[in-house]
């Protein structure tokens, strides 16, 4: 039933087409093999009425030729069949010049000839089917036999006295191909074939399905287990050791990235806090007010990518109900007096680094109140998503700079004043966590005025649902 779905559901994966395929191959073959049985059933039936009506041609014409001629017509008219017409005549039905090209038709006068024991001369035959004037050839056209098609024959057989027995038999065949035993054969074995094309094309299918979701998960930034690559034909092993190599390859340079980018931040904290101290003994001004306010933000700056390098390499991935974790956010800040509100949708179960997404989200509510005063936030599912929504009352952001944002240390001082705090970090840090989930975050300007921060995270379904302790997390 899940590969009839996915059948109709993606018409033009390459399941589909695999199974399309086999089927047409089936089809074809079927078709085949049934125009085949036609002939053979046509040619059958035509040589066996054929040889039913050649011993009573012969019979009636021995008949014929002890009888004395006023008794020929009598005893004619007391054995007409109803698809056989009999007469007696001084001249032939046939041309004796008629020339037989039909093999059948060839081999059906020359055994009359032997039934007779007469000359060819005296043995004239012809046989048609549909049109009188032409001979017939299932071989030609095979499809007749699905109709009812008429075949007829024609008999001139010269008597001792001289006179011609002439006959002319028309016979309607129908057609036997659609029996029901043909038919259940037919449609078992296309429903077999079915199956076996289904079975088939999802054990081919899967490893690639498999590499390409992976690889979407990869490119979002998302952690991905390793592809099992004994599975499939060789060119897909291939593949799978090749996308596991990359993703080994590609956590190696982020993890390395990122713990050097920890060592340097770390390394930084020394040398700030010694010329913090240095600075606090010089004499009072605006040159020592700026300069601590420097230091101050290059502090904040190492603090907060200590911070994200502490979570992306010491914190394991766990179940979680999204909608307790952000609501915990939400009342840490209005415990603190922050104008926070929060709603929510029903239980949505998430696999998360906790602690990251906390961060993440707890960036978008500082800029929510720093830059608009409050902050709403909302929880709601969109089919296999959840959609979380960080709105304020802010300026908003020029159309321009909605992506830009987003790149690390990126402050946008006609709407962001350096004296709010933050360095910059709080949004890249943010896309990374969501991007490190799976999910995508995004800024749009409402039309009335204010920021809308969007964050679209894939949520958990069926079994992995079962079994999440739901908590408000650390």
């Amino acid at each position: 039933m899940k590969g009839l779905t996915a059948l109709l559901r993606q018409p033009r994966s390459l399941f589909t087409h695999m199974v399309a395929l086999l089927i047409g191959a089936m089809l074809v073959a079927k078709l085949g093999s049934w125009t085949a049985s036609l002939d053979d059933k046509a040619a059958t039936v035509r040589r066996t009425h054929v040889e039913e009506m050649l011993p009573r041609i012969a019979n009636t014409s021995r008949i014929m030729g002890i009888l004395p001629r006023e008794l020929r017509q009598k005893t004619l008219s007391g054995i007409r069949a109803r698809e056989t017409r009999y007469s007696v005549d001084d001249k032939p039905l046939l041309s004796p010049d008629l020339v037989l090209t039909d093999p059948q038709a060839i081999a059906a006068r020359d055994r009359l000839m032997d039934l007779l024991d007469l000359p060819r001369s005296a043995v004239l035959f012809k046989m048609w089917n549909k049109a009188e004037n032409a001979e017939p050839s299932w071989f030609h056209n095979p499809w007749a036999a699905i109709e009812p098609v008429e075949m007829g024959m024609k008999f001139s057989v010269r008597l001792p006295d001289g006179q011609w027995l002439n006959a002319v038999n028309r016979r309607t065949i129908q057609p036997t191909v659609w029996s029901s035993t043909s038919t259940w054969t037919m449609l078992t074995s296309i429903l077999m074939v079915a199956l076996a094309s289904f079975y088939i094309s999802r054990r081919l299918s899967r490893p690639l399905r498999d590499l390409a979701d992976r690889a979407d998960r990869l490119g979002r930034g998302e952690a991905v287990p390793t592809l099992e690559a004994e599975r499939g034909p060789e060119e897909v092993r291939r593949a799978a050791h090749a996308f596991n190599a990359m993703g080994a390859r590609i956590r190696r340079f982020v993890d390395d990235r990122t713990r050097i980018l920890a060592a340097i931040s770390h390394d930084l904290r020394t040398p700030i806090t010694n010329l913090r101290l240095r600075v606090e003994l010089l004499d009072e001004g605006e040159t020592k007010t700026r300069m601590l306010e420097t230091l101050d933000e290059l502090r904040a700056t190492v603090e907060a990518t200590l911070s994200f390098t502490r979570d992306e390499l010491g914190e394991e991935a766990v179940r979680a109900d999204l909608s307790t974790l952000v609501e915990s956010v939400c009342d840490d800040f209005a415990d603190t007096g922050h104008p926070v509100s929060f709603s929510a949708a029903d239980r949505l179960p998430l696999i998360c680094r906790t602690g990251s997404m906390r961060r993440a989200i707890r960036n978008l509510i500082e800029n929510a109140l720093a830059y608009g005063g409050t902050a709403r936030v909302s929880i709601r599912t969109d089919g296999t998503e959840a959609v979380i929504l960080v709105a304020d009352d802010g300026p908003g952001i020029p159309e321009n700079d909605l992506e830009r944002v987003f790149e690390p240390f990126v402050r946008l001082e006609s709407s962001r004043n350096r004296r709010t705090g933050g360095v910059g970090l709080g949004l890249s840090i943010a896309r990374s966590v969501v991007h490190g989930h799976g999910g995508d975050i995004r800024l749009h300007n409402r039309p009335g005025g204010g920021l809308d921060a969007v964050i679209t995270l894939p949520i958990l379904s069926g079994p992995h649902h079962e079994g999440l302790i739901y908590r408000k997390a650390a």
